[in-house]
């Protein structure tokens, strides 16, 4: 790790870039581990199954409403899909689980942004999805800006928002110019719907 640590000092003189590096060298094997491990279940997770009852939304656009099974307490039902779960060799109901593997590996991508970076590591490895240089200090971003669902209906909500497929892996100077593109498309449809309804 030493020896990568004075291969990013050495490339950022002159470059500007805190942490950018703009060539991309063999990573140590230890690298993948260190930095952003999958998340996994542990004593600090809370113990849910069979304690929540099902409470109104509060339209907070970043933590969407949870299916009506998420609240189910019947072992052997998903939490996520609401569809039994069944035994690999057997065609018998696995009563000792509450989730199907891909089913929790969604509902973690929405709701802890660790499993979001632990799944966008694995798939993209740091590498910018726009300049593709690879950043140290990479970032997640939401393709679909997620705060287009900000004001929508429960019912009206389009989850393909919270999907992996929204998201992408972007260093921190092509982040910042989308953010800041986003922010001024956003205000001129704004200035252009104020002087329609002035004009009407």
């Amino acid at each position: 790790m030493l020896y990568w640590w004075i291969y990013l000092r050495i490339t950022n003189n002159g470059s500007g870039g805190k942490g950018r590096c703009y060539c991309r060298p063999p990573r140590p094997a230890s690298f993948k581990g260190v930095y952003v491990p999958l998340s996994r279940w542990s004593s600090r997770h809370e113990k849910t199954f069979g304690k929540k009852r099902k409470e109104k939304w509060n339209g907070d656009f970043r933590n969407p409403p949870k299916p009506k099974h998420y609240y189910t307490k019947t072992k052997g039902n998903c939490r996520w899909c609401g569809n039994v779960i069944l035994n690999d060799k057997e065609d018998t109901i696995n009563t000792r689980k509450s989730w199907h593997e891909d089913c929790a590996t969604e509902y973690l991508l929405i709701y802890h942004s660790g499993e979001q970076r632990a799944q966008l590591w694995n798939r993209d490895e740091g590498i910018c999805k726009k300049c593709g240089y690879f950043d140290l200090h990479w970032e997640a971003d939401h393709i679909k800006p997620l705060v287009e669902q900000k004001g929508v209906e429960e019912k009206d909500l389009d989850w393909s928002y919270y999907k992996l497929d929204n998201l992408q892996t972007l260093c921190k100077k092509c982040h910042r110019e989308k953010t800041t593109s986003e922010v001024k498309l956003k205000t001129r449809s704004k200035n252009a719907k104020k002087k329609k309804k002035s004009r009407n």
